[in-house]
């Protein structure tokens, strides 16, 4: 059975409890995804513009974009 899990290289920006805001660029627009459905690596601590790994679903990444 084939993952649909995909990694992307962003550059992180901020997280609430339920929510991960990235970009693509650092004056690009800001995306943000369900930590109940992402995973991003490093996971601390981490700094704002600071390149980090996302992992998702390769449907929810290609929604917003980045995939």
């Amino acid at each position: 059975m084939k993952s649909d899990l995909m990694d992307v290289a962003v550059l992180y920006q901020h997280r609430t409890l339920r929510a991960v805001c990235v970009r693509q660029t650092l004056d690009g627009e800001d995306l943000w995804f369900p930590r109940a459905q992402v995973e991003i690596y490093p996971a601390d601590p981490l700094m704002r513009g600071e390149p980090i790994t996302l992992t998702g679903p390769a449907a929810l990444l290609k929604s917003k974009g980045i995939a």
